[in-house]
């Protein structure tokens, strides 16, 4: 994702993401907030000010991923397992990928959400999709009926950060675990990182597939290419 990363064009960091309130869309600005702010770098003429022309578009500096659900904003892992707490601070490395799995109520999807954040803020304006699994489910079948459904899977084999949420909560038909099993596949072999969360181990997985050859294929990526993590 690195390969993406802009850099601010006062202190040559890492961008700060700005919002438009009124579309609800994301906007490339090469500044980052303290920069904007004190007025080291500017845009279109001078004397400029972000802060005027933020006011009057209705634009805003975000620190949170505009999906962000507002009742993870104030998590506290001081109050989370000790597995999870060590994860929160996971980056992609040797395994470019993250399994975060265990029994319900952990707080596997709020350390997910953290991880996730931190690497869209550090490559922002890279895209990055967080998707659960019924929204999954829901694109599959919405690509079919518009015969998009080519398109739609290349967007999740491709897009430089992907999240599942609830891995096994799906309903997995046939066509949606070849799907499921084409974009893990397509991920792992050019190492793009991918978070997944799941309740489920390996033989309960494995369980849910209609293809036991699919679901074992399935399970040798996780196994070889994911940094598991139990909670």
């Amino acid at each position: 994702m690195d390969s993406e990363r802009p850099y601010c064009r006062g202190c040559k960091g890492p961008v700060t993401p700005v919002l438009d309130t009124n579309k609800n869309q994301l906007l490339n600005f090469y500044t980052c907030e303290p920069c904007a702010v004190s007025g080291k770098t500017s845009h279109f003429t001078h004397p400029f000010s972000y802060t005027e022309m933020f006011a009057g578009k209705g634009y805003k500096f975000i620190h949170h991923h505009p999906d962000y659900p507002k009742a993870f904003l104030d998590t506290d892992l001081a109050l989370l397992p000790q597995s999870l707490q060590t994860a929160s601070g996971w980056s992609p490395s040797i395994k470019a990928s993250l399994l975060l799995h265990g029994t319900t109520g952990t707080g596997k999807t709020r350390v997910a959400w953290l991880i996730f954040n931190r690497l869209w803020l550090h490559d922002y304006p890279a895209r990055a999709v967080w998707l659960p699994m019924r929204k999954l489910e829901a694109s599959i079948e919405e690509g079919f009926e518009d015969h998009k459904h080519g398109k739609v899977l290349d967007f999740f084999c491709t897009v430089p950060l992907l999240a599942f949420d609830d891995l096994g909560k799906e309903r997995l038909t046939p066509r949606l675990e070849a799907d499921l099993f084409a974009i893990l596949d397509e991920r792992t072999s050019n190492l793009r990182p991918t978070i997944i969360t799941t309740n489920y181990n390996g033989t309960t997985l494995l369980d849910r597939f209609n293809n036991k050859e699919t679901g074992e294929a399935f399970l040798r990526r996780l196994r070889e290419y994911y940094h598991p993590v139990h909670s």
